[in-house]
């Protein structure tokens, strides 16, 4: 037992466990390579693995396993399950974990306080299981919500010379180094294999901020050689002292979210990067000082603000979020994190930011040993939206026009792909700053330009006219008209309007909303032919801002937990016209769409509403984002989340589904494949009654080509 967590042996005494982990180790670490920094050996030629968080240290979540194809991916079968259901307080519903495949050994986290286990690959067999006790799990009930969860796995690292190591970064903030052979805490890492992330960020800045549950985590870690940094997540600060709002809402203060270096060995801090610069350092002349008028707040300022008037002289010495959730992407060649950063606080009144706000919402490509910016681009100025990027960039080398390209390709919530080369920061098709509508809401300030990528196009909705409007019949069409003109109708980055507008409008609707075309499953690349497949769903944005109440501290702030408001359905019906969700294929090479087909069928809710029996209407899809997608050399796959219990198989060529493999329940992770023994599988974590479990899929052993004996 240790001082902060505890490892228990599965169903096998611990040392047979140790001594058959050994041996698998003995038996296929002879060789020693670099990969992103991680040294070690590579499986067997014949075997699979899944290493990185997205395969490979570039997030592709692409393989190479070609056993399961088009011709007999029907013949999949449930080939051994893991469950869930005892990790933690109670079972968790929900696990977005991206399992890792080293060696043949299963690595996840599992279950609410974030529990790590590894189980034989091949038979689901639990080989050790850690349990996180005492400050590892404090805070948990105030943390941002969305934090309060398995988080979505853990990172592998070894030395080549017998030292392997999981790293997970719990619910609480803080950084645990495990033994990869026996799930024992690593001594000789931060104090008991545990370093406080927390504690190493910029609290003395922000003076008068309590700490408590302020920040969170819901990535793995990412490592380049012997450097870690590990992702942050943070409350938003959005809603600030509403009845029942959390300690974190004391807005417009906020922790900012700088990157963070530590030693992989020691667990010693090496370098930091401060995205929300400070007074002085590059960027910061974006950062403006706000309207006066801005403190002149219904109710009277916050204590911090009436005590530190002189706080109030630049938005960098009282703003923070602008942390990054997403997970980070290594290019061990550059030796360059890439950091997607999100947006600042707060999300949807900018009014006491102003400014383009850098280096906020942008990509930022960061040497590994010194914490030096190599490049930015920011993907969105001075964020209104919510808009921050949701996904790990994808790291691909492409060819274009004949040209060789070590690209970076971003995808963001607006449904665009910013595709740049990742050792300049250069775009590799022109992006244009256009024009955008201006706020009228007191003390805001809106950028008068965004960027738009000319290529790919737009993955799903962007902005809502009249013309967006579902038209299924006439009827329909006019009671769309009738509630979307009780609103503001406006294109992409339509900032938010007041919900008692002098114009009599109830707010703004744009697309998508803050939540995204698209959000954490992200999407994949077919690094050999040079493809980009993206699952995105059309999302509504009623963008409205209230008053801030006495005591809130803020002059303006979202809607979000306060009742009022016009619904935007018409009969039932989403707003939008399908397709609900998409699959869209991108030609890299071109920047052109291949193919976009709807994702998953027709909702029974829309198939059988009264306004619309008798009429022939397509596909629509269903509203949502799916689970994550994995690319193959045969095949692309995706679980499509909700309530629907399958795994589907797309002709990676045409879109066209190929098979429906039924699960015990709806996807919740990302599904990975590996192969062990000769044998492909596909894992994903799926929810089954009120638990969730691991579900392995394989082709039957006797059908499997060339499979080999099951261990």
């Amino acid at each position: 037992m240790s001082v902060f967590g505890e490892t228990r042996p599965g169903r096998r005494a611990f040392l047979d466990v140790l001594a058959a982990v050994a041996v698998v180790a003995v038996a296929v670490w002879g060789i020693s390579a670099t990969v992103a920094g991680q040294t070690g050996a590579s499986a067997p030629s014949s075997e699979t693995e899944w290493r990185f968080f997205g395969s490979d240290a570039g997030a592709t979540r692409y393989s190479s396993a070609n056993q399961i194809t088009a011709s007999n991916v029907r013949d999949l079968r449930v080939a051994w399950r893991w469950s869930a259901r005892n990790f933690g307080p109670r079972p968790a519903t929900q696990m977005q974990v991206s399992p890792l495949i080293v060696n043949g050994v299963m690595y996840t986290t599992a279950g609410i306080h974030r529990d790590v286990v590894a189980l034989d690959a091949a038979t689901g067999q639990t080989l050790w299981h850690w349990r996180p006790t005492g400050e590892l799990t404090r805070w948990f009930d105030i943390i941002e919500p969305v934090a309060r969860s398995s988080g979505r796995g853990v990172t592998y690292w070894t030395d080549g010379a017998g030292d392997e190591r999981i790293f997970v970064v719990m619910n609480s903030y803080m950084l645990v180094a495990l033994d990869a052979k026996t799930g024992r805490q690593v001594a000789s890492f931060g104090k008991d294999g545990v370093v406080d992330l927390a504690a190493n960020l910029r609290w003395n800045e922000r003076p008068g901020l309590p700490r408590e549950g302020r920040v969170a985590n819901t990535s793995p870690p990412a490592i380049l050689g012997d450097v870690l940094v590990a992702s942050i997540s943070m409350h938003t600060g959005s809603t600030p002292n509403l009845p029942g709002a959390s300690i974190n809402e004391q807005w417009p203060m906020n922790i900012p979210g700088d990157v963070v270096a530590y030693d992989t060995r020691t667990g010693k801090l090496l370098w930091r990067f401060h995205i929300i610069p400070r007074p002085g350092e590059q960027g910061s002349e974006t950062w403006l000082t706000a309207d006066a008028k801005v403190w002149e707040v219904p109710g009277g300022l916050n204590a911090w603000a009436k005590d530190r008037f002189g706080l109030r002289e630049s938005p960098t010495l009282y703003t923070g979020n602008a942390g990054f959730w997403a997970p980070v992407t290594a290019d061990p060649e550059l030796g360059l994190f890439y950091v997607a950063t999100e947006s600042p606080t707060s999300d949807y009144y900018g009014g006491y930011r102003p400014g383009a706000n850098l280096f906020a919402n942008s990509i930022l490509a960061l040497n590994a040993k010194t914490g030096r910016r190599a490049w930015h681009f920011q993907m969105t100025h001075h964020d209104i939206w919510d808009y921050d990027p949701p996904t790990a960039p994808i790291l691909a080398d492409i060819t274009v026009d004949g040209r060789p390209i070590k690209a970076v390709v971003q995808l963001t919530k607006q449904g665009f792909a910013f595709v740049l080369d990742r050792a300049t920061g250069r775009p590799v098709w022109p992006i244009e700053e256009r024009p955008v509508p201006r706020s009228d809401v007191p003390g805001e300030w809106t950028s008068p330009t965004q960027p738009f990528p000319t290529k790919p196009a737009g993955l799903d909705v962007q902005g809502v006219t009249e013309n967006d409007l579902v038209d299924f019949t006439p009827e329909i069409k006019t009671e769309a008209l009738r509630v979307a003109r009780q609103f503001r109708l406006g294109r992409l980055y339509t900032p938010s309007s007041l919900a008692n507008a002098a114009d009599g409008t109830m707010g703004t609707l744009t697309a998508p909303s803050g939540g995204g075309a698209l959000n954490w499953p992200g999407g994949a690349v077919d690094p050999v032919d040079d493809v980009l497949y993206v699952a995105t769903q059309s999302s509504l944005f009623r963008a409205r801002l209230v008053e801030g109440s006495p005591n809130t501290g803020v002059l303006y702030h979202d809607t979000r937990g306060q009742p009022g408001g016009p619904p935007t359905t018409v009969f039932g019906l989403p707003l939008l016209k399908p397709p609900y969700g998409r699959i869209t294929a991108v030609d890299l090479k071109t920047g052109e769409r291949l193919w976009m087909v709807p994702h998953g069928n027709t909702p029974e809710a829309i198939r059988k509403n009264p306004k619309l029996q008798g009429v022939e209407i397509p596909s629509t899809g269903t509203p949502t984002v799916g689970t994550g997608l994995l690319v193959t050399s045969t095949l692309l796959f995706g679980g499509e989340g909700g309530a629907t219990p399958v795994l589907r198989a797309w002709d990676k060529k045409t879109g066209a589904v190929v098979a429906e493999i039924a699960l015990p329940g709806p996807t919740t992770g990302f599904p990975v494949t590996y192969t062990k023994a000769g044998r492909q599988f596909i894992a994903v974590a799926a929810r089954v009654g009120d638990a969730v479990e691991i579900v392995a899929l394989a082709l039957p052993a006797a059908t499997a080509p060339g499979a080999g004996q099951r261990q």
